[in-house]
């Protein structure tokens, strides 16, 4: 008797809808930006995006209407309803020319990550087809093969072409800031308004105008054959002031005018440039359609390209040479504009030079102060404390006597006084690479403290992580560089905090009264327009989704409070967090997680907080000992550390 052949089934459970929806697409600007592009495919000339003033109405929706040629019942069927349907061959365009953007064919799962019911309506050859798609339905089903069900309508219609969507029931905590998303869409798209307008409330969406201090090129768009690649277009610009809005900090590149690496984004560039500062004033735009064609190197979520594959490398490795090319011309540049600052901030000190009554006594503290200036890391006050022990110098009347002599002797025996003139630009770099090796000190006890595992929190009165970093609070980053340990909030409530502070009030506050017991570990205003929160993790601990998410409550209940708060001293204030962890790779869906709500929070792990506070002091040290090399004060201190 022959043995009955066994078949083995491939199922798709009804969850499917999470991985591919509600999980891959965080917030409302990725979940519509799926549609913006059907419509580009669709050869729409206008999108209308309609967002509700308030998303916890009773019938609070999103619509989003594009005016393109619409679907047929059987399109809808055959191709829109067939999930990972991949509708364009290589090369495809519409019937206006366009490069299609489609291709997954999971975009329109996409609103369940914002909505309980997708409702769509489609027109096309005097008919309408609607139909409602809900999340708890699909979700439900054991196994999904084929899913049949009834249109709501399948009628002649006087209604002109285009497809409809109406995100329902809407699933998200805060309300959508109109302006923020106008600018996160334009962002997603590299279409000039010539091709397809998008209009949000009425409001179309428009570029942003940056200020630039340097910009390649001057406008527009320039070309380049990537060899092992093919040709891209792209752009690359420096702001004015550095760039606080990650989305906008480093390089998005784009596949057929779609995002498809999103930022911040320096092409995976590693380790020290010269110009490191200037990635912090860094924006730009590459367009790379060879991403898209063939072979597919972008991920799902159209967020990173797949650097490790195929020609990627080939862009990968020609996107860090010109970001270092670039940053070095920058830093030229800039360096020129710091020194005219100075000198016009600085405007008496520099008459003091001036009126030095020698010419070579100009020369060389000119020369000495332009070589200071160009250390990325030095400011404006530390500028002024070098350069005035330098004049003080020149000033004093011992020194005086020492310029007579050299007026009067010989030139034989004039480079010898030349040498001790020469002493006082090395004295002053002598005082400053003192206090340099005074803070490399501590940098090494961060090592220390990060490589023993520091608790975050101490039982007792030992020293922690969250103690340390109020301490010395620069070690987080230039910007907190004037920061002092009575700048930083430690260890409290954040309802007590807002209380506190935000609402300016001395009533008595209870921990009762809070609606999170927890507290932030830190918490300061570290510069003019940004609130930053602190939540560190001990080092060597991994990252974990606690930690991330009451970062992002906190967040999220600041903001809340300087908008619904009468306090005007806050109302500009931006509110982001940082969270200080390790091992943020072994879990990439807590990665995803950070990434959805990167317009809140950052993430970095103490080894790269130590690499990036190491690499900014060791090349201000290294500066300074270039002034005199052959200097043995200037070189013990180089050698000790």
């Amino acid at each position: 008797m022959e043995s009955q052949e066994r078949l083995l089934k491939v199922k798709f459970a009804g969850r499917l809808i999470d991985l591919l929806g509600q999980q891959m697409y965080g917030g409302p600007v990725p979940s519509v930006a799926e549609l913006v592009a059907n419509g580009w495919d669709a050869d729409a000339d206008k999108i209308e995006i309609s967002l509700p003033a308030d998303v916890h109405a009773k019938d609070a929706s999103i619509i989003v209407r594009d005016y393109g040629v619409g679907m047929t019942f059987d399109e809808l069927n055959d191709k829109y309803l067939h999930i990972g349907y991949e509708r364009r061959e290589r090369g495809e365009r519409t019937k206006k020319g366009r490069l299609i953007m489609g291709r997954k064919g999971i975009g329109k799962l996409a609103g369940f990550g914002i909505a309980e019911d997708i409702v769509l309506r489609s027109v096309k050859d005097g008919n309408l087809v609607e139909f409602t798609l809900n999340y708890t339905q699909l979700r439900s089903l054991k196994t999904v093969a084929e899913w049949q069900f009834k249109p709501d309508k399948d009628e002649p219609s006087k209604e002109a072409s285009g497809v409809t969507v109406i995100f329902r029931k809407l699933k998200l905590s805060k309300s959508i800031n109109e302006d923020n998303f106008r600018t996160s869409m334009a962002r997603r798209f590299a279409l000039g308004a010539d091709e397809m307008k998008i209009l949000v409330n009425n409001v179309e969406v428009k570029k942003e105008n940056l200020i630039f201090e340097y910009r390649y090129p001057e406008s527009g768009w320039t070309d380049e054959d990537i060899p092992g690649f093919g040709k891209i277009k792209f752009w690359f610009g420096f702001l004015k002031d550095t760039i606080q809005d990650a989305e906008l900090r480093g390089i998005s590149v784009f596949a057929r005018e779609r995002v498809a690496q999103f930022t911040p984004f320096f092409f995976n560039l590693t380790g020290g440039i010269n110009g490191q500062v200037a990635l912090e004033y860094l924006t730009g735009q590459v367009k790379a359609d060879f991403l898209d064609e063939a072979t597919d190197y972008i991920a799902t979520d159209r967020q990173t390209v797949n650097w490790q594959f195929g020609a990627a490398p080939f862009l990968e490795d020609w996107g860090k040479e010109k970001i270092k090319e670039l940053c070095a011309h920058w830093k030229k540049r800039h360096t020129q504009k710091k020194i005219d600052r100075f000198e016009h901030k600085l405007s008496d000190f520099f008459k003091r030079v001036a009126n030095l009554s020698s010419a070579q006594e100009r020369k060389d503290i000119t020369n000495a102060l332009e070589k200071i200036a160009s250390i990325d890391s030095i400011n404006e006050e530390e500028f002024n404390v070098i350069a005035n022990s330098m004049v003080s110098g020149f000033e004093r009347e011992s020194i005086k006597k020492v310029i007579q002599r050299i007026n009067a002797t010989s030139d034989e025996a004039l480079p010898a006084l030349y040498d001790v003139i020469k002493e006082w630009d090395i004295i002053s770099a002598v005082l400053t690479a003192e206090a340099v090796s005074g803070k490399i000190e501590i940098i090494k006890q961060f090592k220390k403290h990060i490589d023993e595992r520091t608790p975050e929190k101490a039982v007792s009165d030992q020293i922690d992580m969250q103690k340390f970093i109020r301490e010395y609070p620069w070690l987080l980053g230039h910007e907190y560089e004037n920061l002092k340990p009575a700048d930083m909030d430690h260890e409290k409530g954040v309802d007590k905090w807002i209380e506190e502070v935000l609402n300016d009030t001395n009533k008595e506050f209870k921990r009762d009264d809070e609606k999170d017991p927890r507290r932030f570990d830190l918490l300061c205003m570290c510069n003019d327009y940004e609130i930053q929160l602190l939540e560190l993790v001990r080092p060597g601990t991994p990252a974990d989704y606690d930690h991330a998410s009451r970062l992002v409550r906190y967040v999220t209940r600041i903001e809340d409070a300087i908008e619904s708060g009468s306090n005007d001293r806050y109302r500009k204030k931006t509110v982001r967090g940082l969270l200080i962890a390790d091992d943020f790779s072994k879990d990439g869906s807590l990665n995803k997680f950070i990434s959805t709500n990167k317009v809140s929070i950052d993430a970095v792990e103490w080894k790269t907080l130590f690499n990036r506070v190491h690499a900014r002091y060791f090349e201000f040290l290294q500066m300074l000992a270039l002034k005199a090399p052959d200097d043995t004060r200037l070189k013990g201190i180089v050698n000790l550390n």
